[in-house]
């Protein structure tokens, strides 16, 4: 019997230390990955509030990410750096179909494609573009892909009339267009709301090019899907609080919801050409 006692006060006396150790791992903080389509500061400072709100529902640290450029972004999210990302709608079609990721919520706002001039010389016709360069953040983002085939319509080509000058964010090519680098950008209407006062005051908005899906919030399927769940009613809690609601007029993304089929059938089309871009991204 004294040695039953003495194995049982031993093994009693190892839970103290196994119970760090297991508490430690339940609270892996959450890796959420934001696309770089605003410099990361204005990024992570915009983001920072849904990064609290899920804190404060899950229990868990959160950890905003993001990437220096949109090839290391997309690439980091395919080889399952982050737990969450946000992404761009046609990326976020990609990883969920080929790389493990499940779909939780898009922004309601559309995406709006504008093209923006310096208001010291702006636009009044596509035939002003022959010859000119347009600013974007990424050649192979939806809102260029689709802007491409608009003024394809409209009797210009890319590479044979005009040519597009990739940037490291969208608030790099506004500043492009501003300063005369480029005859304009090509750029989302809500990175022009959170740009900064100096380059909005000189920006002016000659037509919007398209309007396409908003972007997604994609899980990683590591992530159990009871915790997917939890991450998704945590983000639809926080777009009912004052804070949610500030963020969403901040940014003008208008609030979540759910990915539907006209979503995957308008994407699905875009697939082809979004590899093609992407190209030895993929794996």
């Amino acid at each position: 019997m004294s040695w039953l006692r003495y194995l049982l006060v031993f093994c009693c006396s190892l839970l103290p230390a196994l119970a760090p150790a297991q508490d430690k791992s339940a609270m892996r903080p959450l890796s959420i990955g934001l696309m770089p389509y605003l410099s990361t500061r204005t990024l992570l400072a915009s983001y920072q509030p849904i990064a609290r709100a899920l804190e404060h529902e899950l229990k868990q640290p959160v950890h905003l990410n993001t990437a220096p450029d949109f090839d290391t972004f997309v690439k980091r999210v395919i080889d399952g750096e982050y737990d969450v990302a946000l992404l761009a709608p046609h990326y976020a079609r990609l990883v969920t179909r080929d790389y493990g990721f499940t779909p939780l919520l898009l922004h309601k706002a559309p995406i709006r494609g504008v093209l923006v001039t310096s208001r010291n010389k702006p636009l009044y016709s596509t035939e002003e573009l022959r010859g000119q360069t347009i600013a974007v953040a990424e050649r192979s983002a939806l809102l260029v892909i689709v802007g491409a085939l608009t003024l394809s319509n409209e009797g210009i080509k890319e590479g044979s009339d005009y040519q597009f000058v990739e940037n490291i964010s969208h608030s790099s090519a506004l500043h492009s267009a501003i300063s005369g680098k480029s005859r304009a950008a090509l750029i989302s209407y809500s990175t022009l709301t959170l740009a900064a006062p100096e380059l909005q005051k000189d920006a002016v908005i000659w037509r919007e090019l398209n309007r396409i899906p908003g972007q997604f919030y994609i899980a990683h399927n590591r992530l159990p899907v009871e915790r997917q769940k939890a991450i998704k009613a945590a983000l639809l809690s926080f777009e009912k609080t004052p804070e949610g609601q500030h963020f969403f007029d901040k940014t003008k993304h208008g609030g979540f919801r759910d990915p539907n089929r006209e979503d995957f059938e308008f994407l699905d089309r875009l697939q082809p050409e979004t590899r093609r871009q992407l190209g030895p991204l993929l794996h």
